[in-house]
């Protein structure tokens, strides 16, 4: 009887130990695919012990459609409009614009682009937003100055004086402040969003097993798969001895950049006084000015844009060295010259 009850409660012991084995092993393969869908936010917060000044608790997906309403349409149904010039998508796109996050510079926006048929545009995308931790950078500092001291490190700040400065329009109410944030969180980055490897994917999924410098590691490799902060480099306009005036341009690039850039809002007049088509007129104009300094000369706006005034709000804002690059303007210089040449 002994040995039975013996054998018995070894059984159980068996069975108890396999069992959670196998168990064990189903949650974490379940674990590993949740891996996935992770929210970046959450896993920083874990390994930083650091929350974003932003954060959400809970997404409000009626605050998230009138997000996308003062986004997409410049207003909230309820609300009045941001700007009478400007909507956000007219400079910002909402979805990814290079293939790896990490990639950035303007080649690399550009060939995704062209790939995916998207605008070529001034700002930075809005895609990721929600998981950055640094506005109006380098550059911008010196142009804006005062007027983003509070607006460097906070997206908060940061939305305001885009609305209120960049856009000519208005500082939003707290409503439509707040649903902006949530459409930026319900656009946030998902670890498999990032170009991880299977171990740190496995350093995440048991983070609290890791030291203060194995977690100091992760958290940088994972900082370091995207942008938590858009690099800005205003440059002069290029000197007339340094242009070459499209010689050796890519043609296909620059009709790429001249539909997605400067017909995105110049054509017929959409958010501008000038009108531009695909036509021998508009290309020419540009052709006459390409060795002055002037508004229509492509070497100087591109690079230096225009600023509202009165009567005139709509100012174009100008392409850094990381939106759009100097060869890149030859390109289009190149495409313009070859259309100017086109009989009608």
């Amino acid at each position: 009887m002994f040995k039975k009850q013996h054998f018995f409660f070894f059984l159980v012991i068996l069975f108890l130990i396999v069992g959670f084995r196998i168990l064990h092993k189903k949650t974490v393969l379940l674990d590993e695919v949740d891996v996935n869908e992770l929210p970046v936010e959450l896993v920083l917060e874990n390994l930083k012990g650091q929350k974003y000044s932003h954060k959400i608790e809970k997404i409000d997906l009626d605050k998230v459609e009138i997000g996308r309403q003062i986004i997409f349409d410049g207003k909230a149904k309820k609300g009045k409009r941001i700007s009478p010039f400007f909507v956000c998508t007219d400079c910002h796109n909402t979805v990814k614009e290079t293939e790896l996050l990490k990639e950035t510079s303007p080649e690399k926006r550009l060939e995704y682009a062209q790939k995916n048929n998207l605008p070529f545009l001034q700002g930075s995308t809005f895609w990721g937003i929600y998981n950055r931790t640094s506005f109006y950078n380098d550059d911008y500092i010196k142009k804006y100055k005062d007027i983003i001291k509070n607006a460097k490190d906070s997206l908060s700040n940061a939305i305001q004086v885009c609305g209120k400065y960049c856009s000519s329009g208005r500082y939003l109410n707290t409503w439509e402040l707040e649903a902006v944030l949530h459409y930026f969180k319900k656009n946030e980055l998902k670890i498999k969003d990032l170009s991880l490897d299977k171990k740190e994917y496995k350093n995440i999924l048991y983070w609290q097993k890791l030291d203060s410098d194995e977690k100091k590691a992760l958290v940088n490799k994972i900082e370091s798969a995207y942008s938590t902060a858009f690099p800005a480099t205003f440059l002069p306009t290029m000197p007339r001895e340094q242009r070459k005036y499209g010689e050796g341009g890519n043609v296909k690039n620059g009709e790429f950049i001249y539909e997605k850039s400067c017909m995105y809002c110049h054509e017929n007049k959409r958010v501008t006084f000038l009108s531009l088509s695909k036509d021998r007129l508009s290309a020419k104009m540009f052709v006459k000015h390409l060795k002055d300094y002037s508004d229509l000369n492509l070497y100087q706006i591109i690079r230096w844009g225009t600023y509202a005034k009165a009567g005139r709000k709509q100012y174009m804002p100008h392409y850094t060295k990381e939106k759009m690059s100097d060869q890149q303007i030859e390109d289009l210089v190149a495409y313009i010259k070859t259309l100017a040449k086109k009989s009608k």
